[in-house]
């Protein structure tokens, strides 16, 4: 378990994916390497829209490199729509703690929309494995954040929350990740 005050000079990788439309089979999912606020490497794979295959890429563009970052941060548990991290498999593969932060509370008819996609049952069960699905107000918004955890307490999410959000709602970390995601041309 995390318990270490969180550092201005942190190493994180935030991880978002590329927008993609329902036609596409697959889009990239981006790793951006941050020490603190800065910049320092950024990374990309292809994800399957809507597959199961996620956690295995996110865990194998990670796994060589893990001696780079002490936190993963990622944009939601759901990427290439519902292609579901596991992010406990994650943190404890990588023994890297993960915080999962969205601006948006997971909507009540989420179980309902996957019920449409092959494995209903796992995915269902990634979702419920997500734990407990926390709030926060960052300095920076009137509305919350809702954020899972694994391997790191609530209270030190908290803070990374509180000293990270600083142009939006997203830690600066993941704001990164997002805005070059959302950069990717669709191809």
């Amino acid at each position: 378990m995390f318990t270490m005050n969180i550092k201005d000079g942190i190493h994180v990788v935030g991880i978002d994916d590329a927008p993609h439309e329902r036609s596409n089979l697959t889009t990239e999912i981006f790793f951006i390497f941050c020490s603190g606020t800065f910049l320092e490497k950024i990374d990309h794979r292809t994800i399957e829209v809507d597959g199961l295959n996620s956690t295995e890429v996110v865990i194998n563009a990670l796994q060589s490199v893990k001696g780079q970052f002490q936190l993963i941060v990622t944009h939601g548990i759901t990427t290439g729509g519902f292609n579901m991290l596991d992010i406990e498999k994650i943190s404890t593969t990588l023994n890297v703690p993960i915080i999962s932060v969205t601006e948006n509370q997971p909507r009540g008819n989420f179980l309902e929309a996957i019920k449409n996609l092959s494995e209903y049952e796992k995915r269902k069960s990634l979702a419920e494995n997500a734990g407990t699905l926390y709030s926060y107000i960052t300095p920076i918004g009137k509305n919350p954040v809702y954020f899972y955890t694994k391997g790191i307490e609530k209270e030190l999410a908290i803070q990374f929350l509180k000293k990270f959000a600083l142009r939006s709602r997203l830690p600066e970390q993941l704001l990164l990740a997002h805005k070059i995601a959302s950069g990717w041309k669709l191809k």
